[in-house]
C-alpha cells in the first residue's frame, strides 16, 4: 500500500497505519469540519443580526419621513436649488372646486395610498355636482 501527500512525509514511504493513527486523523478531520462550519453559523448569524439593525433604521427614516407634515403651499425653487423634501413644484388646475376641497381631496388621497403628499402631482382636480 503506497502513502499519499502529507502522510508519506509523516510516516514515510510505504509506512502502514495502524487502527490508532487513522482514528485519531479521523477525529481530528471531524473536528476541524465541525468548527469551521460552526465559525460560519456565528458569521451568518451575526450578518443577520446586521441586516436587522440596518433594516429597522431604514424603517425608522420612512416612518418620520411620513410623520412629518408637508406644506400645502407649492413654492417654485430657483434654477438649480432643490426643493425641501415637503414641498413640490407644478400647476393644478381646479374645476367647480375651491382650494380647501382641493386641499381635503390630496390629503385623502395621501393617506389613503400612503404616498406622501410631495410625491404626488395633481394635475386638474375636478368636483362633480351631485344631482339629488
Amino acid at each position: 500500500m503506497q502513502a499519499l501527500g502529507v502522510f508519506e512525509n509523516i510516516y514515510g514511504a510505504g509506512a502502514e497505519m495502524g487502527i490508532g493513527q487513522t482514528l485519531l486523523i479521523s477525529v481530528v478531520g471531524f473536528a476541524v469540519v465541525f468548527i469551521v462550519l460552526g465559525f460560519l453559523a456565528i458569521f451568518v448569524f451575526c450578518m443577520g443580526k446586521v441586516f436587522d439593525i440596518l433594516q429597522s433604521k431604514k424603517e425608522s427614516k420612512e416612518k418620520a419621513a411620513v410623520v412629518t407634515p408637508a406644506t400645502a403651499v407649492s413654492t417654485a425653487s430657483p434654477e438649480g436649488t432643490p426643493l425641501p423634501s415637503n414641498q413640490s413644484i407644478g400647476d393644478l388646475t381646479l374645476i367647480n372646486c375651491t382650494e380647501e376641497e382641493a386641499a381635503v381631496i390630496m390629503a385623502v388621497t395621501s393617506a389613503k395610498s400612503g404616498i406622501p403628499l410631495n410625491r404626488l402631482k395633481f394635475n386638474t382636480i375636478k368636483c362633480l355636482e351631485d344631482n339629488e
